[in-house]
């Protein structure tokens, strides 16, 4: 069977509300009409801003943002890493994750206690 990014963004989020970790899905693909495109755009959405968002400060950041891709095989666009060091460089954890497992590792280190 094949695995969608939707599907691997499915599991993220089903992890996450079994762990009682808030996240948001920031719906930014998928095919729309011009008119509703620019519509979207006047009201902010970005090209390439990443998938889900974490709203919790842990370790020095203010927040996760994570861009989810389905597997290795799938690359971010140079729009989704500019948000990427953007994010970075304001103070937030931001990564690419390729897979819900990888997701959920990068989430689990972000809500680890140091020991």
């Amino acid at each position: 069977m094949r695995r969608t990014e939707s599907g691997e963004q499915e599991a993220v989020i089903e992890y996450c509300g079994y762990r009682g970790i808030e996240i948001v899905h920031i719906p930014n693909e998928g095919k729309r009409s011009a008119r509703y495109g620019a519509e979207l755009k006047r009201l902010g959405m970005r090209k390439g801003f990443p998938d889900l968002f974490l709203p919790k400060a842990r370790k020095g950041f203010y927040g996760l943002f994570i861009e989810l891709k389905r597997d290795v095989k799938s690359k971010p666009t140079k729009e989704q890493l500019s948000w990427i060091c953007k994010l970075n460089a304001e103070g937030y954890l931001a990564t690419v994750c390729y897979g819900a497992e990888a997701a959920i590792r990068e989430i689990e280190n972000y809500f680890k206690e140091k020991k």
